[in-house]
């Protein structure tokens, strides 16, 4: 029973806190009009410190047993973290107050004692903030240590904590989490008891800078990002090709390329001697301008997308190196030829690697391989990846002019940059495919070739060239599967004419059985052919033996005498006379004629597909 009356005390005091959270205080554009804005976008970093203003920290307060009193309001879908400390850019060991609300996906509240660590008060907050409107809260520590945090407008607190050795604030930041922003507003009024209305005057911290960032300071002091060096920019691009998948159902070509582009701002160049030595410099992007690249002919208009954006290097010259890996997805189709001869198929495609922006005028120069330190560097890092295409490709500059001409839209009349050409050629390595479609396409021609010389006019030879073609429309069936669907495959014509080459040689033989071929054979015009010397002799037929029967009278001989036997010679003629069949000729010479022609088509249909 107690147990029970704890876990009910418990549900109403999270059902009060879950109340307090979801009547929070509307917090108007007025009140923020008085408060300052701090942007989080870098994830869990204290980047920017402000001091706390102590004789204005005396006067703007709303009771006088607090120390410190601090009125926010945060603008995220979660993780809003505010560090209050007695130094700026504390460590993990120096005591700070951390409070992180809606840690864990907008579900906790928690105080801690060191910075990422040592947690010492928290309670569940479930969607305590909100990624569309400002939530307010407060934070007040009084002279005893009495540490709390709460929602704007709320009497009871969300956490406290009571701290027997209190820190005294000096400096607070902000921060957010990977992925998440956040947009704090601090220094808000705080509503005093004779109803007039204060601000605190907090100022950020100026961070200590090193050379090279002091000297990134400088030369980036008033210069516009987005303006290029000047109206005609001189950029060298070297591209390395480093994997090509082709899709033979989408015709869509998706290539790995590795960039490097490399340019001058005589605008950013610095004398070393006057900056402790530094000749060399790293930039984000887009902190100083560099070339954007977009592909012509992609499936989608949108920039080259860096897979791993890299710093941008600069010498003391201004000349800038910016390396990058990209995918690029490419439409590749030859609307020419619709049969072709996959597996063993072979494309030519082409890249076209054009300026993002159409206002810039850029000269496009192309990086040597040989000659270039650059893409010897470039070659190292980018690793080639092989799979079933034999890649060649050739690259050429295609400067405006040339561009009008050979593609005439009305966008090459604002567009006045240079343009690189990737041309490249795709050959499969089809071993695999080679085993799998021409080895029973050899088996099954081989066998349909040596029936001819089977035993003619036999069932087994029917049921044969039936299983045969059964085997082929079971392949057909399934083969769709492979095979593009907008050609027509040359080995897919193969398999359709040894097909029907089996379906005529079956209703040729089956005919050959039947009465009306018998009848056929039987008749004067084809006895003629078949007897004939020289069809017998052009298909190899055996010959047929003539045999002449003389009746003698016998004289001279006593007619009861018995009269002689006939020979064994006569026997065997009138033996092979009986086996003599027209239609095993007439069959035999059809097997003969069909090997022939079927010989010769499929060696010349092959000859054509290879």
């Amino acid at each position: 029973m107690k147990i029970l009356q704890i876990y009910f005390v418990n549900w109403i005091a999270l059902g009060y806190v879950t109340a307090q959270i979801d009547t929070h205080f509307n917090f108007t554009y007025n009140m923020a009009s008085y408060c300052k804005e701090h942007l989080c976008q870098h994830g869990y970093s204290y980047e920017v410190f402000y001091q706390v203003n102590a004789e204005d920290r005396k006067m703007v307060k709303s009771d006088p047993s607090i120390a410190y009193e601090m009125h926010i309001a945060i603008l995220a879908a979660s993780n809003g973290h505010i560090l209050l400390s007695t130094v700026p850019n504390p460590d993990t060991s120096d005591p700070v107050y951390e409070i992180v609300v809606g840690g864990g996906g907008n579900r906790f509240t928690e105080l801690r004692a060191n910075l990422k660590r040592n947690a010492k008060a928290s309670a569940k907050t479930l969607q305590i903030l909100s990624p569309i409107e400002f939530r307010a809260f407060y934070i007040k520590i009084t002279e005893d240590g009495l540490i709390e945090f709460g929602v704007e407008g709320e009497v009871l607190p969300i956490i406290s904590y009571q701290d027997m050795n209190p820190i005294t604030v000096r400096y607070f930041s902000f921060a957010a989490w990977s992925g998440v922003e956040a947009k704090f507003l601090y220094d808000c009024p705080i509503p005093t008891t004779n109803g007039t209305v204060a601000t605190p005057d907090s100022q950020a911290v100026e961070p200590k800078l090193s050379n090279s960032e002091e000297l990134k300071r400088t030369l980036l002091l008033g210069k516009d990002p987005g303006m290029p060096p000047g109206p005609d920019i001189t950029v060298n691009l070297g591209v390395r090709v480093t994997s090509v998948m082709y899709d033979a159902f989408t015709s869509k070509l998706t290539t790995g390329i590795s960039v490097l582009r490399k340019w001058t701002d005589n605008s950013l160049a610095w004398n070393p001697n006057r900056f402790n030595e530094i000749d060399r410099l790293s930039f984000r992007q887009g902190q100083i301008w560099s070339p954007a690249l977009s592909v012509f002919n992609s499936d989608s208009i949108n920039m080259l997308d860096d897979r791993n954006p890299e710093l941008i290097s600069m010498d003391n010259s201004g000349t800038a190196i910016l390396h990058m890996r990209t995918t690029t997805d490419t439409w590749c189709f030859d609307y020419e030829n619709t049969v072709t001869k996959w597996p063993r198929d072979k494309y030519e495609c082409a890249i076209v690697i054009e300026l993002w922006e159409v206002h810039e005028k850029v000269t496009l120069n192309l990086l040597n391989p040989s000659t270039s330190y650059e893409m010897e560097i470039m070659t190292g890092i980018d690793e080639d990846i092989k799979n079933a295409w034999e890649v060649t490709t050739k690259q050429n500059i295609v400067d405006a002019a040339a561009w009008k001409k050979t593609y005439s839209v009305k966008d090459n009349y604002t567009r006045q940059s240079d343009r690189l050409v990737i041309s490249v050629t795709l050959q499969r390595r089809a071993a695999v495919y080679n085993i799998v479609f021409y080895t029973p396409l050899l088996v099954l021609v081989t066998f349909v070739l040596l029936s001819f010389w089977s035993e003619p006019l036999s069932m087994k030879r029917v049921w044969f060239y039936a299983g045969c073609s059964v085997v082929i429309c079971m392949g057909l069936c399934y083969i769709d599967v492979l095979v593009p669907c907008h050609t027509i495959p040359s080995i897919l014509i193969l398999y359709v004419a040894i097909l029907f080459g089996v379906l005529l040689a079956m209703l040729i033989h089956m005919a050959l059985m039947t009465s009306v071929a018998k009848g056929i054979c039987k008749t004067a015009i084809v006895q003629s052919i078949l007897t004939s010397y020289y069809f017998r002799s052009l298909f190899c037929l055996a010959p047929l033996k003539v045999c002449h029967i003389y009746e003698s009278v016998n004289e001279g001989y006593d007619t009861d005498e018995v009269e002689p036997s006939r020979n064994s010679n006569l026997e065997e003629m009138e033996s092979e006379k009986d086996e003599y069949n027209e239609c095993k000729d007439l069959a035999e010479a059809m097997d003969k004629t069909m090997f022939v022609i079927y010989s010769l088509a499929f060696s010349f249909m092959l000859a054509l597909h290879f």
